[in-house]
């Protein structure tokens, strides 16, 4: 059922709220998005389903075994020419980016509204939001990440345009922040249960910290990210939500907080999103500011699952069209051995069947 929980007159919600989530602000831009939504969960099942049985078919008609390991170019020469699969691809990545159109005609043509509802809630709590215009920005945050327009720091609406797009992605499945309260509830604790101080690295939108903070809500939760347009959007709807937590425009790999600083440390899909030498550095960053005994817990796509000649075309597909920038190169980091030689004793209950990836560390002493 709508409902609205706009309490202060700079809250711009014209067609109000469900639940956790502001309704777009014109009947035809939600209907433009909703009938989107639902072409992008025809294609994510039917259509994908389809494709991969087809690729299936194509390998055990050239002789290859399901589960080789090919080279890239190898499997595109396979696939690409299919149209069945190319039917699949295009219509996943015309949905894609219409969708992106959809989204920023909102939010550009009512841009004097949606940038002064910002401005105003920079400066209201509860929580709060840190803007560092100074900072230098790695290379790999310029690049228009999933296609969004203006990426993650190049459009005053990032923040805007990941939500609702990213609502979009699930299929309409975590407009009330599903998947973040599940992976916040599935966090491990540290040994001691002491959860005082939480740290969400690369936090977007802060749905992972929200989610954090109403399952540890006596503890002191932030979350740091890059891009600013993000963080502003992510800081105005925690206020909405009457959530406190603390966003601040840092780098993972140089947080600037104390060492032994936090008892839980997350991150949601931020690895495959930087270099492999990045990585690296916000692994270590990370038990740099861990207390001996803290908890990491990064989700990401999973490293287990089962190679394949499909599986490989399909990351080069994201690679490519949904500009993934480094998508293929994480494939081939070997995470647990990254977190074990920064010093964290790793659990790895992910198998080959999983999305995403169930790894943990406990910071030795």
């Amino acid at each position: 059922m709508a409902k609205s929980r706009a309490t202060e007159p700079d809250d711009i919600q014209p067609r109000g709220a469900v639940g956790r989530t502001e309704r777009l602000p014109t009947l035809a831009a939600s209907s433009r998005h909703d009938f989107m939504t639902m072409m992008r969960r025809f294609v994510n099942a039917d259509m994908t389903q389809a494709a991969r049985l087809r690729g299936t078919q194509i390998v055990r008609a050239a002789g290859i075994a399901p589960d080789a390991d090919l080279p890239v170019d190898q499997v595109r020469a396979l696939f690409e020419k299919d149209p069945l699969i190319a039917t699949r691809n295009a219509v996943w990545y015309g949905v894609h980016n219409y969708t992106y159109r959809i989204l920023s005609e909102v939010f550009e043509d009512n841009a004097e509204v949606y940038l002064a509802e910002l401005d105003a809630f920079d400066r209201r709590g509860p929580g709060t939001l840190e803007l560092n215009p100074s900072l230098a920005l790695p290379d790999y945050v310029r690049h228009e990440i999933h296609q969004q327009p203006g990426g993650y720091v190049g459009n005053p609406f990032a923040g805007h345009l990941y939500h609702y797009h990213t609502n979009h992605f699930y299929g309409g499945r975590n407009d009330q922040d599903e998947r973040h309260r599940g992976y916040a509830a599935a966090a491990p604790l540290p040994g001691d249960g002491r959860v005082k101080r939480i740290l969400d690295l690369g936090c977007g939108i802060g749905q992972l910290a929200v989610a954090l903070k109403e399952r540890f809500p006596e503890a002191e939760v932030w979350g740091i990210d890059v891009g600013a347009p993000m963080l502003r959007y992510g800081h105005m709807r925690a206020v909405d939500l009457g959530v406190d937590i603390n966003l601040s425009q840092r780098l993972a790999e140089d947080t600037k907080f104390p060492d032994g600083h936090f008892d839980l440390i997350a991150s949601y899909i931020l690895f495959h999103e930087v270099t492999a030498e990045a990585a690296g550095q916000i692994i270590a960053e990370a038990h740099r500011v861990l207390r001996p005994g803290g908890v990491f817990y990064p989700l990401d796509f999973n490293l287990k699952a089962r190679p394949s000649p499909y599986r490989t075309y399909s990351q080069w597909i994201d690679h490519r069209w949904n500009n993934e920038r480094w998508r293929i190169e994480y494939d081939g980091v070997d995470f647990s051995g990254l977190m074990a030689r920064a010093g964290f004793n790793v659990t790895d209950t992910s198998d080959a069947s999983s999305t995403f990836g169930a790894i943990s560390g406990i910071r030795r002493a």
